[in-house]
This record gives structure tokens, C-alpha cells and sequence, in this order.
């Protein structure tokens, strides 16, 4: 699998490889911190434009929530929607939890299961939430944003499962139905030198109605 990973990286910037990094308890194979930066080749820059390894970098906000989010009560079956890396998925199975990883690149899901393997291990790693045919106590959205678009599925999502946890760097304000948990810090990894900006990560949670609530609330956090 990790030559798998080797080789997509390398078709699209050719002087890029996977080194070993470990983030917190979870070691993930991501691109090496002198990667090659612009300015790249055109050609090498369309290659990235149009389908960007994404799932090589930690980002902020699975980052801070895989040593967060272990520490909580665990309430239920987990869904990771956009799992990247499987930093976040990785990190609550290595306490136990119950926790699906969902992405829709395939090259994300090999991802998320080479690190699994590297940590010894093992969750259902699919690529769409119909294919999660048993009930769901909490859907995980971290770094969700990288497409303000997404924000309007919102909705849609909370029907699938009524407990929410955003964490993103692109978010400063609670959507609708979400309570605000406050604002941490955590860099990229490698770090894209994007600034400071993009550490900051809002926190927020939507839990369903009230009058009949579902699974464990989650505590706010003092960590930063």
C-alpha cells in the first residue's frame, strides 16, 4: 500500500515522497517537510490543481481533534466524513472506540489504511455514508470547510446523524444549531507556511433536540 502511496504522490510532484511522522500516538505517512514548493512547473502545478494529495498532510483540524476528542466519553459509533489521512479514525481505535472512515477519494481510503496498518489497527474505511448500515451516535466534520460550499449540506448531514462536531481553520462563527466550543491552535503538517491564520481552529458542536437527547455531550475544552 505505502508504494502505492509513493508512487501517486511522485506522478504529481516527482521530487515529493511519504517519510514516517508521527503526530501525537499516531504515525502517519506524510509528505517530507522540505517538499518541493513554488514555484513548480506548470505541469507539476496543474497535476496538484487538479487532484491534490491532500490525504499526505495532517490538517489542523483532525490533527487537534485526535488528541482531543480520545480523551472525551466515548459516545457510540463514530463516522469520520472526509478522513484524509485517518488521523482522527487511527487515533479514537487506538482507545477503543467504534469508528467508521469515509472518504470519497479512493487514494484518501489506501491512505487511511496504510497508517491504520502502521498502528496496528483496524476500521471500515468506505467511501460514501450509504454504506454505513447501522445507526450512528456522532459524525465527526474536521477540516470539513476546504470548500465553503460544503457548509450548505449541513442540513442533509444532520439527518443522517443529529450529533455534530465541526473542526475547522476556515470557520470564526457556529453554523446554525451549533454551539461553539472555543478556538485551539495546531499547525499543518508539514507546514505549508500559510501563516497563522490557518492554525486557528473553531470548534463547535450541534447536538440533537433536546427534549430527546442523543448520546453524550461533549465537554468544552480548555486545551489550546
Amino acid at each position: 500500500m505505502q508504494t502505492q502511496l509513493q508512487e501517486a504522490v511522485q506522478a504529481r510532484i516527482p521530487a515529493a515522497r511519504l517519510v514516517p511522522t508521527r503526530v501525537g500516538s499516531v504515525l502517519l505517512h506524510l509528505l517530507q517537510p522540505d517538499f518541493p514548493r513554488a514555484p513548480l512547473d506548470p505541469a507539476v502545478a496543474r497535476a496538484v490543481w487538479d487532484s491534490p494529495p491532500y490525504w499526505a498532510f495532517c490538517w489542523p483540524g483532525g490533527g487537534w481533534l485526535s488528541h482531543w476528542l480520545p480523551q472525551q466519553k466515548c459516545p457510540g459509533t463514530i463516522v469520520d466524513l472526509g478522513c484524509g489521512s485517518g488521523i482522527l479514525s487511527i487515533a479514537l481505535s487506538q482507545k477503543g472506540w467504534k469508528v467508521w472512515a469515509v472518504d470519497s477519494d479512493p487514494e484518501a481510503r489506501l491512505a487511511s489504511a496504510c497508517n491504520a496498518q502502521a498502528n496496528g489497527v483496524a476500521f471500515p474505511i468506505v467511501s460514501s455514508l450509504e454504506q454505513i448500515q447501522e445507526p450512528v451516535d456522532l459524525l465527526v466534520l474536521a477540516d470539513f470547510l476546504y470548500d465553503p460550499a460544503n457548509l450548505a449540506g449541513i442540513e442533509e448531514l444532520a439527518r443522517f446523524c443529529p450529533h455534530l462536531l465541526l473542526a475547522d481553520c476556515r470557520l470564526r462563527h457556529p453554523p446554525p444549531g451549533f454551539q461553539p466550543l472555543g478556538e485551539h491552535h495546531f499547525r499543518i503538517i508539514p507546514d505549508l507556511d500559510w501563516g497563522d491564520e490557518f492554525t486557528r481552529i473553531f470548534v463547535a458542536e450541534r447536538r440533537p433536540d433536546k427534549s430527546a437527547p442523543k448520546g453524550v455531550p461533549i465537554r468544552p475544552s480548555r486545551l489550546s
